[in-house]
């Protein structure tokens, strides 16, 4: 193992103790979720600093991520109510609620981030990875926090309450948060110009798949009955228009 890779370990490992602590103190999976999602801060910085590619590609990455974390930070404190993650901690045994931050740890420190390890090494002017990158990334975020953001301006109006949210980006597809937080990791995997990279949004799209989009919807049946039936007949789940 090399000398990154120690570091790395060394990192990730103690942001997923430090999950484990919060999850303890607070009893309460906002505090493991927002110490996961942190994790690839540290670890993108590290890999920045300990990589050779170009300097300007590096700090693009860099700026890509920090971002990214600052509207997820947002989205998980301000506006926490409106998330799955509100949602889940009525759901989870104690085994789940404590493995919860080493999972979270280990995917944000390692698979999510590992796109880097190729896109930090790689040397040349801009080119058209690159440029794809920034257009997917920019696309992501757009669908990424306008979801989470017209979902918490119709949720704040009384006279919608109790209802299901039918509009803007909701309109193309019934998780446009999800899907624009997928294109962001396929930016990241672009950037990285390896296959590998690819490794990222797969894990990204599994994780909404098979844990996050059941539940959710599981939920939203429960809650919004035929409304939901009918909305779900009308509007694809994860992809606009497509799928």
């Amino acid at each position: 193992m090399g000398e990154r890779s120690i570091y790395l370990l060394v990192i990730i490992e103690m942001m997923a103790i430090l999950g484990i602590i919060a999850a303890k103190l607070t009893r309460n999976v906002q505090a493991p979720f927002l110490v996961g999602i942190n994790t690839m801060l540290p670890v993108t910085a590290l890999l920045a600093v300990m990589s050779g590619g170009a300097l300007w590609r590096r700090t693009m990455i860099f700026c890509f991520v920090l971002l990214y974390l600052i509207r997820l930070n947002w989205v998980m404190t301000a506006w926490y109510g409106n998330t799955a993650g509100e949602k889940l901690k009525d759901q989870m045994s104690p085994a789940a609620f404590y493995a919860l931050p080493v999972i979270l740890a280990n995917s944000f420190g390692w698979l999510y981030c590992l796109p880097f390890f190729w896109a930090d090494s790689r040397r040349g002017p801009v080119d058209a990875f690159d440029g794809a990158a920034i257009a997917i990334y920019a696309l992501g975020t757009v669908f990424h926090f306008g979801g989470d953001y017209q979902k918490r301006r119709f949720k704040r109006r009384t006279d919608n309450r109790g209802k299901l949210i039918q509009t803007g980006f909701w309109r193309l597809c019934r998780h446009p948060n999800y899907f624009g937080d997928f294109l962001i990791y396929g930016s990241f995997a672009v950037v990285s110009a390896s296959p590998w990279g690819l490794i990222a949004p797969l894990a990204n799209v599994l994780q909404y798949f098979i844990d996050a989009i059941p539940k959710n919807e599981k939920w939203a049946h429960e809650r919004y009955g035929v409304a939901w039936e009918a909305y779900c007949k009308r509007v694809k789940c994860f992809v606009p228009y497509l799928a």
